[in-house]
């Protein structure tokens, strides 16, 4: 019934046949007349193998589509306006003079590369992939002491608490010694304890928030939020 109904409710083609291009040698109509309802002589081991050019053409509007989409949701965030943090060299040559190690090319250039994003008046989406031990978590010290050093608060979310208690001892050995003041929030955290944190994220004596996804729950109030990073994103909802 459903391949009937495109004779009378034809489907619009964004991507025109072109005989020429393996992905787009067949039109979205005929691809989909072929999957569905296979003709003789149709070469049933391509399709087993999922590399019919007709799969290849259902493949390729999937592809653009997914592209698209994305680029329209990028363009739709760029059109806001965040706060510009500035390089600050100075709190920059603070934190890498006091750390026992030196930062690797890689490193560098990322936190170069995510330096001057957010010194744009625009959002930064950035994902920053790499192995185990490849030093993810410095580069994104840098990118808060940056924040900080304009007068912003950061947050750090992590999805387990024995991983932001791993990030909690690491800042505390790269940040205190800068006089950065650090806050701590979980779901475990309750009563005296919790409004203490709740309080100096609040009223911006804490710089640099550090937790779990207890950090977007009700009741907690940012002073000045300039800059969140997500460690292992992949484990929170896409909403989250």
């Amino acid at each position: 019934q459903a391949l009937q109904r495109l004779d009378s409710h034809p489907l619009v083609d964004w991507l025109p046949a072109d005989p020429g291009n393996q992905l787009l040698a067949y039109s979205l109509i005929d691809a989909l007349r072929l999957l569905h309802n296979p003709p003789p002589g149709t070469a049933l081991n391509l399709l087993a193998e999922g590399e019919h050019p007709a799969q290849q053409r259902l493949a390729a509007e999937e592809l653009v589509a997914h592209h698209l989409s994305l680029l329209r949701l990028r363009q739709r965030i760029q059109r806001q306006s965040a706060p510009q943090l500035g390089a600050d060299r100075v709190a920059t040559e603070q934190f890498l003079g006091q750390l026992p190690f030196s930062l690797t090319g890689a490193q560098q250039r990322v936190a170069e590369e995510i330096s001057a994003n957010i010194s744009q008046p625009i959002p930064m989406l950035r994902l920053v992939q790499g192995d185990v031990g490849s030093g993810k978590t410095v580069v994104a010290a840098l990118a808060a002491v940056q924040a900080i050093a304009n007068g912003r608060q950061a947050a750090l979310m992590a999805p387990t608490e024995i991983l932001a208690e791993q990030h909690r001892v690491n800042f505390e050995a790269w940040l205190k010694p800068l006089g950065i003041r650090i806050a701590w929030l979980t779901g475990k955290l309750k009563g005296k304890g919790r409004e203490v944190q709740l309080a100096a994220i609040a009223d911006g004596s804490a710089q640099i928030i550090i937790g779990t996804h207890a950090l977007f729950q009700e009741g907690v109030e940012f002073h000045d939020l300039g800059l969140t990073i997500i460690d292992e994103q992949h484990r929170f909802g896409v909403h989250q």
